[in-house]
C-alpha cells in the first residue's frame, strides 16, 4: 500500500539560508579580479535571471491550466480502486470539490517553488566552482610568510650571494 506524499515545502529556516548563501556568492563573485571571470559571473547571473523571469511567466500564463491538470490527476487517484476492503454501507462520500482545488492550487504552487529553488541552488553551484577556479589561479603558490621563514633561516656561515664561506680565523 503505497500512498504518494503530499509535497511540503522547505522550512523558513532553510528557505533564508539557501538565500543568504546565493546572495554572499553572488557578491563573492562580483569581486573576483580577473575580468575573465568577471564577465563569465555576469553572463551567468543574466542567464540565471533569464530563465527564472521565464519560469515566473510560465507559471502565471498556465497556472490555470496546471490547477485543473492537478484537479484531474487528485480526482483519478481519489476515484482509483483501493486495497482496502471498505463495505459500501460503512463509509460516505468524502469528495469535496473545494477540498480538491485547495489541494490542487497547493501542489502547483509548491511545485513552482521547487523550479525555482531547483535554478536556484544550480545558481550555487555554479557561483562556488567560479569562485573555487578563480581563487585556485590566481592565489599566490606560496605565502609571502613561508617566502619570509625561507629567507630568514639562512644559517650564519652562508654568504649572501649564495656560496658557502669559510672563516678565516679557524
Amino acid at each position: 500500500m503505497t500512498e504518494k506524499k503530499i509535497p511540503t515545502q522547505l522550512p523558513i529556516e532553510e528557505v533564508l539560508r539557501r538565500s543568504f548563501e546565493v546572495a554572499s556568492l553572488r557578491k563573492d563573485a562580483m569581486a573576483l579580479k580577473t575580468t575573465r571571470y568577471w564577465s563569465d559571473v555576469r553572463k551567468f547571473g543574466q542567464r540565471c535571471n533569464k530563465v527564472r523571469a521565464r519560469e515566473e511567466r510560465l507559471y502565471t500564463e498556465r497556472y490555470d491550466t496546471r490547477v485543473e491538470e492537478a484537479r484531474r490527476r487528485l480526482i483519478d487517484e481519489a476515484a482509483s480502486r483501493s486495497r482496502d476492503f471498505k463495505p459500501p454501507w460503512a463509509g460516505k462520500d468524502r469528495f469535496s470539490p473545494d477540498a480538491i482545488l485547495r489541494q490542487a492550487r497547493r501542489q502547483v504552487e509548491i511545485a513552482h517553488e521547487r523550479r525555482l529553488m531547483r535554478i536556484t541552488e544550480y545558481e550555487r553551484r555554479t557561483l562556488e566552482g567560479f569562485k573555487r577556479q578563480a581563487a585556485r589561479e590566481t592565489s599566490a603558490s606560496v605565502s609571502p610568510r613561508e617566502t619570509f621563514a625561507q629567507a630568514s633561516t639562512r644559517s650564519p656561515a652562508m654568504e649572501r650571494r649564495g656560496g658557502w664561506v669559510r672563516r678565516r680565523d679557524s
